[in-house]
């Protein structure tokens, strides 16, 4: 029997996951900063587009630290409703997970066997009138 390490251990994966938060929260929070300052400074400023990538990527709470913290980019509407729907999104996306998780009998061969269940039902219920005007 090989010896216990960290490196093997089931740990491994949580470890890697907080450290890429950690480093995503801290890279998202240092671009807010830098961002404000050259706002302020009226100098070339970073894309709302990488602040909404960073904030995706992970980095939302820091996103959303540095906006109460630093009042950047607290009125600009179209940024602050995409920077706020990012939330909405992780919390979707855990929740998915966690349901597939809980349910070990929704495997990829389920599903396609229930989406070509569904399929066959539509082509049999579906009347000719729509079926010639979707193709």
């Amino acid at each position: 029997m090989a010896p216990f390490s960290f490196a093997t251990s089931v740990h491994m994966p949580v470890f890697v996951l907080l450290s890429y938060l950690f480093a995503i929260n801290a890279l998202t929070l240092l671009a807010f900063r830098t961002d404000k300052k050259r706002a302020v400074a009226g100098d070339w400023r970073i894309s709302e587009s990488t602040l909404l990538m960073l904030s995706l990527c992970g980095g939302w709470p820091a996103a959303k630290i540095a906006q109460r913290s630093y009042r950047h980019k607290t009125r600009k509407q179209p940024f602050v409703f995409w920077l706020n729907a990012v939330p909405l999104f992780w919390t979707g996306a855990i929740f998915v997970l966690v349901a597939l998780a809980s349910f070990p009998h929704i495997t990829p061969q389920f599903v396609e066997a229930f989406a070509s269940e569904t399929q066959s039902t539509q082509q049999r219920t579906t009347p000719k009138f729509f079926k010639s005007v979707s193709h």
